[in-house]
């Protein structure tokens, strides 16, 4: 399992991949196990026989004794780690919404989609990377949020392309459907649109790595450099107005190595971090 696991990681999620490589081994698989079971959930709504594929997952997964690997792995790991039932519940609201796809209305449907779907992760990960006090999952769940506004960024075409428009309506035009933005027609406003987004992420990353403070010494550079690449993949977005919706943008082993190197003196905080909860949870708490 542990190298199945690190392949889905590495596969779909390369930049983490990067960032757990300086993770022991057995945090990196853990880790591993974690983004596979969520993949597995993820890419179950995408498939063309959706609903029964993940509704077939999600009773497996309730079972005491899972039949699927994947989720008797991630199961041994809920265990282990005491993850709170909570976020995976949560988890499995926001995969299943993609199935009967409904444009977010405002900004706080798209922060309450960007938890279920990415923040929960954070919270479950905190445990992992062994942030046990009873605030860390807070700054947690802001990195995972920070990081799905990212891809969401990132994806605009993509999705649109697919029929999934994820600006929330009341930011965009009256009656805009997904051929707006892929006929080209509109890229100064999605452009313009996406920044904003972005200028939102920005607030939840910064308190994400505020919260590195709980994670143990060990393990506080890995989440530091996954935390930077997502949010320099914004940054890059921002950067080429009229590429990003010609061509996918990520960052090259060479960027990846330079913010690597860049970031290894970095001062972690060494006073607790006061969480702006009612500022940043108020969606979804």
């Amino acid at each position: 399992m542990n190298s199945i696991a690190q392949d889905i990681l590495k596969k779909h999620a390369k930049s983490f991949y990067f960032a757990g490589l300086l993770l022991d081994k057995k945090t990196l698989n853990d880790a591993a196990i974690l983004y596979a079971f969520c993949r597995q959930l993820d890419d179950a709504a995408d498939e063309e026989d959706q609903q029964t594929k993940l509704n077939d997952l999600i009773t497996d997964y309730k079972k005491e004794a899972p039949e699927d690997l994947i989720n008797k792995e991630f199961k041994k790991l809920q265990r282990v780690y005491q993850l709170d039932q909570k976020f995976i519940d949560d988890l499995i609201t926001g995969v299943s919404s993609d199935i009967n796809f409904k444009q977010p209305k405002n900004l706080s449907e798209l922060i309450k989609y960007s938890y279920q779907v990415a923040g929960t992760v954070g919270g479950l990960m905190a445990k992992i990377l062994g942030a046990n006090d009873h605030n860390a999952w807070k700054f947690a769940v802001d990195l995972g949020i920070g990081m799905q506004i990212t891809n969401i960024s990132r994806d605009i075409k993509e999705d649109a392309q697919n029929g999934r428009v994820y600006i929330p309506e009341d930011m965009l035009p009256n009656n805009f459907k997904p051929n707006d933005i892929t006929n080209g027609s509109n890229d100064g406003l999605i452009f313009n649109l996406t920044k904003q987004l972005l200028e939102i992420a920005e607030t939840y990353y910064q308190s994400g790595f505020e919260g590195i403070y709980y994670i143990p010494k060990k393990n506080k550079f890995s989440i530091l450099i996954a935390g930077v690449l997502y949010n320099s993949i914004g940054k890059k977005i921002i950067k080429n107005k009229t590429l990003f919706l010609k061509q996918r943008i990520y960052l090259n082993t060479f960027e990846k190595l330079l913010i690597l190197v860049s970031n290894i003196f970095t001062k972690y905080k060494s006073k607790e971090p006061v969480h702006l909860t009612h500022q940043l949870h108020s969606n979804y708490f």
